[in-house]
């Protein structure tokens, strides 16, 4: 469990809600740009499958809508981080509906997944990292769960993003089931993009596009194999088809 005196950042760092106007949407876009350009992903990948989604209207997915919200780092007038929360039944509508309908996989018995909320969207700056500041960023997010009625925090992150994994370690979540997907290139590439038009109503709709996961319960059920293509992804661009590794993380409020 995170606690607010425990994190130290410049006192030039402010969080706040973010504004809804062009300059300050603009910049949490090209936050989440340099964020996935640096794991390799192209722009007009992350620009389809991400921005276009829920980031489409941030005012509406998440400022105006229930038990939601939207965050900003600023130093000045620079957004340096950010994060969003929504329900759980918004933020991860398939594995929500899951755990609906089948009780035994819920990771936490004792809590609905109406008292779940999902982050979304976190990220700071490289130039900004190790400073502390994605840490009040999750402590002022898991301060408004609470203030919400949930009960726990979900996140769902790419096993190969390390940095970000560990970083959830640190903050003392603990790690859920992994999964792998396989993704199919001519599919996400050839989709039109108003397919993908970004409601409250929708999950991401890059999960159209795969194939029914293969789960591990814990790290040391992943191959050799499995590990190799952790740590040297390819460009969904670059193959017809490729793996995704994706990881569970959880804390009890």
């Amino acid at each position: 469990m995170m606690h607010s005196n425990d994190i130290e950042t410049d006192s030039s760092v402010l969080i706040h809600t973010l504004h809804p106007i062009e300059s300050e949407i603009e910049q949490c876009y090209n936050i989440t740009r340099s964020i996935f350009k640096a794991y390799g992903q192209p722009e007009d990948f992350t620009n389809k499958y991400i921005i276009e989604q829920d980031m489409s209207d941030i005012q509406e997915n998440y400022l105006k809508l229930s038990r939601s919200h939207w965050w900003v780092a600023t130093i000045g007038q620079k957004i340096i981080g950010q994060a969003g929360v929504q329900p759980k039944s918004i933020g991860d509508r398939t594995f929500y509906n899951k755990l609906i309908m089948d009780e035994t996989l819920r990771f936490y018995e004792d809590i609905h997944p109406d008292e779940i909320c999902e982050i979304r969207r976190m990220a700071v700056l490289s130039k900004y990292e190790n400073q502390h500041i994605g840490r009040k960023l999750l402590q002022t997010l898991i301060d408004f769960a609470r203030t919400q009625d949930y009960k726990a925090v979900h996140l769902t992150t790419s096993l190969h993003m390390k940095p970000a994994c560990n970083f959830y370690d640190r903050c003392n979540f603990t790690r859920g089931q992994i999964y792998r997907y396989t993704v199919y290139s001519n599919e996400v590439i050839n989709k039109d993009k108003k397919d993908i038009a970004a409601n409250r109503e929708k999950t991401d709709q890059l999960t159209v596009f795969l194939d029914a996961p293969v789960i591990f319960n814990t790290l040391n059920d992943l191959t050799d194999d499995d590990w190799e293509k952790i740590n040297h992804p390819k460009l969904i661009t670059q193959v017809k088809s490729k793996n995704v590794y994706t990881q569970d993380f959880w804390m009890k409020l």
